[in-house]
């Protein structure tokens, strides 16, 4: 049985997806797969000023809301927000997601333009989250700004955005988070990354190696992370999606608690079983993989089944 915590909806005029995604198929999937219930994410934002914006992010929650309303054991919902650089629209869209939606959580990008999750700008919508002890669902992209997949000279008809650009901009985000403090500041939100943290799992160890160059040294990252960065790390949550080979699995459980591991599986950009296959081929005991596969998804979203 699982949980699974990555799940897109593919809502009419959204990104890319299966051209036959359907509730009814998704579920006649789920039930295949042995996944009993999802929190899906209607997806990113894409308008042309604010206004549309507002009037997008509605459209995609209510479309959302409708799925999780005909199928109320088998659904969740994040619901997506307007970009954050639009934070009375945010704080609008918070407040009917949560209030009249009853939304499970809200689903953010890792940036928007180049501005990231830790900028000063955004403290009121983080505040707000932290008020309501929200989950909150970060998803990479590679849109805008100066990480633009376009600009970057690997980039070919077959190698996208989500090959590179996605994990590191996952890390980017949480470094961001952290040297912001809103980490430390919001303690209430409950974090969830993507593709088990992306590239900064395996980063984490470079930074902390940091207090030995002679430009940084323990004071000032100290100064930088008063808690320790890998403190600040094990705290948040991570689902595994793409990151299931038993080398990945091992190093993010050697740096959280088992309790902040979750299954996704990045459907359907990815087949439910392929995440469900390559995640019984691991060599977990028993406990740890009830944890993983459902229990600590459980206890995140209390009225859904496990």
């Amino acid at each position: 049985m699982y949980i699974d915590v990555h799940h897109h909806f593919n809502a009419p005029g959204g990104r890319s997806g299966r051209p036959d995604w359907s509730p009814r198929s998704t579920v006649a999937a789920m039930d295949a797969a042995g996944v009993c219930a999802a929190i899906g994410w209607p997806g990113p934002v894409v308008a042309a000023d604010a206004a549309s914006s507002r009037t997008r992010a509605r459209f995609l929650n209510e479309f959302g809301a409708g799925i999780v309303q005909d199928h109320p054991t088998r659904f969740g919902l994040f619901a997506s927000l307007p970009p954050l650089t639009d934070v009375e629209g945010a704080l609008h869209e918070i407040a009917y997601a949560f209030d009249q939606l009853q939304a499970d959580g809200i689903g953010l990008l890792t940036h928007y333009g180049d501005t990231w999750l830790g900028d000063p700008s955004f403290v009121p919508v983080f505040e707000e989250l932290n008020r309501r002890a929200a989950v909150v669902f970060v998803h990479p992209t590679a849109s805008g700004g100066t990480c633009a997949c376009g600009t970057l000279g690997y980039q070919t008809a077959d190698v996208s955005q989500a090959w590179l650009e996605y994990p590191f901009n996952t890390a980017r985000t949480i470094l961001n988070l952290m040297v912001a403090g809103t980490l430390r500041r919001f303690p209430d939100i409950r974090f969830i990354f993507c593709h088990g943290g992306g590239a900064f799992t395996a980063l984490l160890s470079r930074i902390t190696g940091f207090k030995g160059w002679f430009e940084m040294g323990q004071e000032r990252l100290d100064a930088l992370f008063p808690r320790g960065v890998e403190a600040e790390f094990e705290r948040l949550h991570f689902e595994c999606a793409q990151a299931y080979a038993p080398q990945n699995m091992a190093l993010l459980r050697s740096l959280v608690p088992t309790s902040q591991i979750l299954f996704g599986t990045d459907f359907d950009r990815f087949s439910l079983q392929h995440s469900v296959e390559q995640f019984e081929q691991l060599d977990l005991s028993e406990d740890v993989r009830s944890a993983i596969a459902y229990g600590n998804a459980r206890r995140l979203f209390s009225r859904l089944p496990g």
